[in-house]
């Protein structure tokens, strides 16, 4: 009995082994199938991703091509040529197409070489992301085998299914809106100031909150009951909010920070050497002066504190600028906005304190940014915060050839150095590979000095 036993169980054993020797065998045999990876395919707004074609054969050809719709409705595209290595892999990251709208080895390739479909003219107008809740990029591919494959990458200001509480301020004369977590907290509070162009940036705030922080997206001019232009806006505006902000249950009153860029940059840094309640400044192509305010009727300074306007650095706009204006021309403003052009003495009034900030304060700029020199002025930051012994962080990423839209992470930029009737510099990779660097160690910052 025990013997029919052992030799029942002798031969199930054989015919497992069998079964899984045959199973493993046909898996080898069998011909990989060519598809894309990509990790991750769908995050949030500026974390970076890895693309690679497997299953291919041995150095075959494979055309991509990459479409995404901004939010004009605009068709924009890319396609590049690659040969698979010997191991029938493409990775994008370590291969230069062989032909194509790019040349190099660059995992951003295919979305900074993207143009719109139907171009007219040779300055394309940037990618319309600000009306879309999120980024979207179909990839699809052809072998030389006959193979179609497809693929979507996804970049989303808010995750899927994910809640953010969204408050409006409602008080007279002070405007924003506030996202943040509804889970957890309280949170580090971070107030976020546009540049001339004024206005409420709402994405960026849920972007922000979805990052981990209380985001007030706070507007200073051009929006609703606001001054119409940027003059003598006067700094207890600001101080108001911070006021406002600390107030609210889900922030930390002890951990708020200041994040603008142009324009705002030039008032993070000047919030930060007014108000010592802020913890951090994230001053993105920033001035180290204060310059005169943007309006068409007056003189006088962009800033006011106790109903006097702050020292400025005048600009000078010259019949020449006046006429490349009239025939259509992007305009550098490099000339205009001069240090050489002012005097010495105005120049020193002007300056901003930044040795009065007592916070971290990390910067960036583009050397090829045509709108202002940031990468002076930030210079300028960095020596002055050294002359005076500055105690806490400080960081300037300067990034070689980029412009002066380099500190959010667009990716699709083949348009951002020409914003009419202004040229703001850069070119497409230098401006994709500066801003994803950048992102990524600013978040890395803040959540450094900000988390507990």
């Amino acid at each position: 009995m025990r013997y029919q036993l052992y030799k029942t169980r002798f031969i199930n054993s054989l015919l497992l082994s069998f079964l899984l020797f045959s199973v493993f065998n046909f898996s080898a045999c069998r011909p990989a199938i060519p598809s894309f990876q990509i990790e991750p395919a769908e995050e949030l707004f500026g974390v970076p991703f890895s693309l690679t074609i497997t299953g291919l054969k041995a150095r075959e050809s494979v055309t991509v091509q990459a479409r995404s719709k901004d939010g004009r409705d605009m068709e924009w595209e890319s396609t590049a040529t690659f040969m698979a290595d010997k191991k029938g892999v493409i990775d994008v990251a370590t291969q230069a197409p062989d032909s194509g709208d790019y040349t190099v080895a660059d995992p951003l390739g295919l979305l900074w070489s993207m143009k719109p479909a139907k171009l007219k003219g040779k300055n394309p107008p940037a990618y319309e992301f600000q009306k879309l809740d999120h980024i979207a990029i179909y990839l699809t591919a052809e072998t030389a085998s006959g193979d179609s494959l497809t693929a979507e990458i996804k970049r989303y200001f808010r995750m899927p299914g994910t809640e953010l509480t969204r408050i409006t301020i409602e008080k007279e004369k002070l405007e924003g809106t506030l996202y943040h977590p509804p889970q957890g907290g309280p949170h580090p509070g971070l107030i976020l100031l546009a540049g001339s162009g004024g206005g409420i940036y709402e994405w960026w705030a849920e972007l922000m909150a979805s990052n981990g922080f209380a985001a007030l997206t706070l507007p200073y001019f051009r929006y609703k009951n606001l001054p119409k232009e940027l003059m003598e806006i006067p700094l207890e505006y600001f101080k108001e909010a911070i006021i406002w902000l600390k107030d609210q249950k889900a922030v930390d009153g002890d951990r708020i920070a200041v994040m603008g860029a142009s324009k705002g940059g030039e008032l993070a840094l000047l919030l930060g050497a007014t108000y010592p309640e802020i913890k951090a400044v994230v001053a993105c192509v920033p001035s180290s002066v204060v310059w005169q305010g943007i309006s068409l009727e007056r003189f006088g300074s962009s800033w006011s504190q106790d109903g006097k306007g702050l020292p400025y650095a005048r600009w000078h706009f010259s019949p020449e600028d006046a006429q490349k204006m009239e025939s259509g021309q992007p305009l550098s403003l490099l000339e205009t906005y001069s240090l050489e052009k002012n005097d010495p003495a105005v120049l020193e009034k002007a300056l901003i304190p930044v040795e009065k900030i007592k916070a971290p304060i990390p910067m960036v700029s583009g050397t090829d940014d045509q709108l202002w020199p940031s990468t002076q002025f930030a210079n300028m930051v960095m020596e002055r915060l050294e002359k005076y012994n500055h105690s806490h962080q400080r960081q300037h990423l300067s990034y070689e050839g980029a412009g002066h839209m380099v500190f959010l992470p667009y990716f699709i930029t083949a348009g951002n150095r020409v914003e009419m009737p202004f040229l703001n510099g850069g070119n497409p990779r230098a401006d994709a590979n500066g801003s994803a660097d950048f992102w990524a160690k600013m978040l890395d910052f803040l959540h450094k000095h900000l988390d507990k």
